[in-house]
């Protein structure tokens, strides 16, 4: 350990915004801790910037983790998108994680039932070096870091996070069946006149009903016993499960949605074909971890049992990308077309043409390399006084087979919503504040066979599927490199992300701390040779040891 430094540069975050982020716009100098039992010194290789960094940084006390905290007392150091190196590490760690091992780590974990953030209530990895614990090592879920070759690149391995946020959002993570022992809730529409069976086993230990004695006596089979007395107007509190039966209003629908506890489940049998849309706030359906069914055949198992709830996108069909111009957009584009049973249309959505443009500029060559026929069309909502009637017309009268919401915001949503083929599936990528209420497609969920599903996040499995696709080429995250800079660059690179300056992801090399923030486009200006290398083959492990070598020349 006589070799690490006893100081770092470390960029810290007082909670007000773009300007509270450094001391003066730079990074300050802080003691580096020494590891003790059950942690790990690792230096940052690299790490890429996420608008979710944008998103803390602008919020501040307003983002959810941040929620009550006193950056006083308690300052953030963010950075989760993370390619590391073992510089040193407690006695009992050594063997498992030797000095010089190459590792990525997921960075929201959970110990003893508590959540641990890196680069939101933990440190993160803004600086020279991070200090991993326990919480990375022996989580709930096992070891949420992995170790990795010198085979793929430190952005790409610094991008496996929101690589993999991509991949969770194609995997099931809510419950399908009710909670044993939990809390339910049967709100039953008042004048009813269809039958229905509650033919499977109502596991809660509270069970609360809603409508008319009269109602649930002729028209409900399977009553269970365990119910406590009827009431007729929706009581507050919150409920592990919601079954509707029936046809509500649409206020009656978003309060009883409103009452969805995290992780719950709502179930909906209506009487007749309804609404397609409710009013719900978007938040809680990303965030909570909801797991939304329904059947229109009036029979609790057909919800449970008969239905067919697909989480890709169906092969040869249409997938709308709305708000999809920026780099998420980017990563799901890719993922789509390197997919092995692609859509035959992809419609990608953005505000302006600009970042269209430069995109279809991009993906122009990767799409030719596929082999594949999907047809990739570019929508800009702002520049386009027809967008309603041209999106409808591109999507065609099947409607979207998929729609996945890449953006903030419910404009992004309401926009695209009711191109939802019946049976389509829409996915809830990008979150939104509390408190949004946007179109949800519940209706057809409920009668037609779709589907919504939302994800926040992402799993250490999810990062090693992505290094996987990495391995095969199926997933191109070096492809997504649109900007690098050295440590001090690191404030420049946030206004950029927040600006919409870049159309990939900005990933900041801490080594090479006074290297200035360079599109890929601008490498001739600092070094020819290595732009040229860049042009002709893209960002790489290669390109980066050329980076550093040349970075060293310079310096000398």
């Amino acid at each position: 350990m006589n070799h690490l430094p006893e100081t770092q540069l470390t960029w810290i975050y007082y909670g007000k915004g773009m300007d509270s982020f450094g001391r003066n716009a730079r990074p300050e100098i802080r003691p580096l801790k020494m590891p003790g039992p059950g942690e790990v010194l690792a230096k940052v290789e690299a790490f890429s910037l996420c608008a979710s960094d944008v998103k803390m940084i602008d919020m501040g006390n307003d983002y959810p983790l941040f929620k009550d905290r006193d950056f006083a007392r308690h300052p953030a150091i963010l950075g989760h998108e993370l390619s590391l190196r073992v510089v040193a590490t407690g006695a009992d760690m050594a063997a498992a994680w030797p000095p010089g091992q190459r590792f990525g780590v997921q960075p929201d974990v959970y110990l003893n039932g508590e959540r641990f953030c890196i680069g939101v209530n933990v440190t993160g990895g803004m600086a020279e070096y991070i200090l991993l614990g326990k919480e990375v090592f022996t989580s709930d879920q096992g070891c949420c870091a992995f170790s990795i070759d010198d085979a793929i690149s430190d952005a790409a391995l610094a991008q496996t996070e929101p690589l993999a946020c991509v991949e969770a959002a194609f995997v099931p993570h809510s419950r399908r069946q009710m909670k044993q022992g939990g809390s339910l809730l049967i709100w039953l529409a008042k004048g009813v006149k269809k039958s229905f069976a509650l033919d499977m086993p109502l596991v809660a230990t509270e069970i609360t009903r809603v409508g008319t004695v009269d109602d649930f006596e002729h028209f409900v089979s399977g009553q269970p016993q365990q119910a406590s007395q009827i009431q007729s107007e929706l009581p507050p509190g919150i409920f592990d499960d919601i079954l509707i039966l029936g046809n509500p209003d649409r206020e009656t629908l978003t309060q009883i949605v409103e009452r969805m506890a995290v992780n719950g489940l709502l179930c909906w049998l209506p009487e007749s074909e309804p609404e397609s849309q409710i009013p719900a706030d978007i938040a809680k359906i990303h965030y909570h971890n909801v797991a939304l069914m329904g059947s229109p055949l009036r029979r609790l198992s057909a919800a449970f049992s008969q239905r067919d709830y697909r989480y890709d996108y169906l092969p040869g069909g249409t997938l709308v990308l709305s708000g999809g111009g920026g780099t998420m957009g980017r990563i799901h584009l890719q993922r789509a077309l390197k997919s092995p049973h692609p859509p035959a249309r992809v419609i990608v959505t953005g505000n302006t043409r600009k970042r269209l443009d430069r995109m279809q500029q991009d993906f122009a060559p990767l799409l030719l390399q596929t082999g594949k026929n999907t047809d990739v069309r570019y929508l800009a909502v702002q520049e386009s006084a027809n967008f309603a009637t041209q999106i409808r017309e591109l999507v065609g009268p099947q409607g979207a087979s998929d729609i996945i919401i890449c953006a903030p915001g419910i404009d992004p949503l309401s926009g695209v919503v009711d191109l939802l083929a019946d049976d389509g599936t829409l996915v809830l990528f990008s979150g939104t504040r509390y408190g949004q209420f946007g179109p949800l497609p519940l209706g057809k969920v409920a009668w037609s066979g779709a589907t919504i599903t939302a994800s926040s996040g992402s799993s250490a499995n999810d990062q090693r599927r992505v290094l996987e696709k990495v391995r095969t080429g199926e997933a191109l995250p070096d492809f997504n490199v649109a900007a690098i800079g050295g440590l001090l660059a690191t404030l420049e690179g946030l206004q950029a992300v927040k600006a919409g300056r870049f159309p990939g992801k900005v990933v900041i090399y801490p080594a090479l701390a006074d290297l200035p923030l360079l599109a890929l486009s601008e490498l001739e200006s600092w070094d020819r040779p290595l732009s040229e290398f860049v042009a002709r083959h893209g960002w790489s492990r290669q390109a980066e040891q050329r980076l550093f070598s040349s970075w060293q020349k310079n310096k000398s």
